[in-house]
């Protein structure tokens, strides 16, 4: 009988979080909490929840081997994903307020806890949050999420052969899944099964016009191939940042949100491959509260849940952006008894003892067959809800204002950033700027000589390095635009997205420096520095003569 069975406080505080599960541990990777800060760039948090004690503990931060060299430790992040192959997770994606998004492959050993960059080859996928990561044998497959250098969703599908350590693209036939982020991917057999996220109604484009789709979609990986299903009559909502994990054969989901609902979601739906249908499950106990972008691993026959976010319950809070975050822990027994712990300490109370034990016997009679043996549990095994920790009545005594940390792309307060409206709106600070400039040149001609010279000269300089480097990503804002105005346009006729890379990017730089000299005229004199440059370091290669 399924039922939520362990209600936990007092762990990590997590949320947008990634875990797996090892034996009867489960190892969770980063996140982030409203209020810490995110500036400062620092190591990621590892923190391991065991099963069995139910108790958490959190690994050291890692020092370097050598003293005053980095140690090779991913960053602390958000919206990235982790899986577990052999003995080795590997953790990939996710962004941080500070760096952006990365797409550096990071292994992590769970018998040593020790970190690396294994060397890989082949077509890297592009940096990105928000995707989704699933394993079979030893290939992880990558789908969606939101790229950074595109900035745009991403349909695309790589895959990665641990054993070779090779990125690849996959050409993938019919018709594609939409572009999306923060979905759910769940490896089922040979299939990929792929359910809900975050989309835009015109394309790969985000333009605040936000579907969340709620039909499944199968990717065969041996074919290649997006499959074509048919429709299922009973669908749950669309949703974004939910839970999914397979038993059994069978996709389950739970949690998730709905901007256009303005929702928080805390219901269980469970998917059947072979009729292809959606049932809505209840299971018995107290589960969690409505939430968003939480962790679920699989432990035995059991399901641990913890982290995530929701809308304040405090009066007067119910925007969306008024959340709090959660540091408890949920476990969903496949194979619980029909009595919770609660029920039968209230029989114990009520009945007595011996009243209780018979009440318990006959509904073990009425579940086991006559054939199967009844099997004594072990008495010395932990009491599951003995285990939950009391909250106190008083959480904080004096309020303390938090810092609410808000990603622009999700959060409608912050608004939208406009280049060329913020360089509108901002204009008169390059007005300051140039009468700053004149006031320094004065002062400047002032002092002759002496410290204070040296000083204005320092000061000078850096407002002219200013200028040039504003200037300069004028000029590649503006680049930026032209080529996402051509991608829109030709996406809108139909064709097929195409990227720049990094180094076509580079070339199209270099190419707008080349003109801008030339408009200059000063292509000769930067052209004979570079040879004078050259020559000096192909000078230090010759052999030095006797003469």
């Amino acid at each position: 009988m399924l039922r939520w069975t362990v209600h936990l406080e007092g762990g990590p505080r997590r949320v947008n979080h990634a875990a797996v599960a090892v034996g009867h541990r489960v190892y969770s990777f980063g996140g982030y909490c409203s209020g810490e800060d995110y500036e400062t760039l620092r190591q990621i948090d590892v923190h391991i929840f065991n099963a069995v004690s139910l108790r958490w503990t959190k690994l050291p931060p890692v020092r370097p081997a050598v003293r005053g060299q980095a140690p090779v430790v991913p960053y602390m992040r958000y919206g990235h994903s982790t899986v577990l192959i052999d003995d080795t997770v590997f953790l990939w994606g996710g962004r941080n307020d500070t760096e952006g998004a990365c797409n550096v492959l990071y292994a992590f050993d769970v018998n040593t806890h020790k970190w690396s960059t294994p060397r890989v080859s082949g077509t890297v996928p592009g940096a990105r949050d928000g995707h989704s990561a699933c394993v079979l044998g030893k290939i992880m497959y990558i789908f969606g999420g939101y790229e950074q250098l595109a900035d745009c969703f991403s349909n695309d599908i790589h895959k990665l052969d641990t054993s070779t350590m090779t990125w690849t693209l996959i050409c993938t036939k019919g018709n594609p899944a939409r572009w999306r982020d923060f979905h759910s991917a769940t490896m089922l057999g040979n299939h990929m099964y792929v359910f809900g996220g975050r989309a835009d109604r015109f394309g790969p484009f985000h333009s605040n016009n936000e579907i969340y789709c709620n039909r499944i979609r199968v990717f065969d990986t041996r074919a290649e191939a997006w499959l074509d299903c048919p429709h299922t009559p009973v669908l749950p909502e669309g949703r974004r940042s939910h839970s999914a994990f397979g038993y059994n054969g069978e996709l389950y989901i739970f949690g998730g949100y709905n901007a256009r609902l303005n929702r928080h979601f805390h219901d269980l739906w469970k998917f059947n491959p072979g009729s292809f249908t959606w049932k809505k499950i209840e299971p018995k106990g107290k589960g969690p509260c409505p939430r968003r972008r939480q962790c679920c691993c699989i432990v035995g026959d059991k399901i641990v849940l913890f982290g995530g976010t929701s809308p304040s319950p405090e009066e007067g809070l119910g925007d969306e952006f008024d959340l709090i975050d959660h540091s408890d822990l949920h476990i969903l027994d496949f194979n619980a008894s029909d009595m919770s712990f609660e029920e039968l300490l209230e029989l114990q109370s009520q009945g007595g003892q011996e009243a209780c034990r018979q009440v318990v016997a006959e509904r073990s009679a009425k579940k086991q067959s006559p054939r199967q043996p009844v099997c004594v549990a072990d008495k010395h095994r932990p009491l599951e809800m003995s285990a939950k920790a009391r909250v106190p009545f008083l959480r904080q005594v004096v309020p303390i204002s938090k810092k609410v940390a808000r990603d622009p792309r999700f959060d409608d307060l912050s608004g939208e950033y406009n280049p060329e409206i913020f360089d509108k709106t901002y204009q008169f600070l390059n007005d300051i700027r140039a009468r700053e400039k004149e006031l320094v040149k004065k002062q400047l001609k002032k002092q002759q000589s002496g410290e204070e010279h040296e000083k204005l000269q320092q000061l000078l300089h850096r407002m002219e390095q200013q200028e040039m480097a504003q200037q300069e990503r004028k000029q590649q804002q503006e680049l930026r635009l032209a080529l996402k105005q051509e991608r829109r346009a030709l996406a809108q006729q139909g064709h097929r997205p195409y990227f720049l890379k990094k180094s076509e990017q580079r070339q199209l730089v270099l190419a707008e420096k080349f003109k801008e000299l030339k408009r200059s005229k000063k292509l000769e004199s930067f052209l004979s520095r570079k040879r004078r440059r050259n020559a000096g370091k192909d000078r230090k290669h010759l052999p030095l003569s006797n003469e």
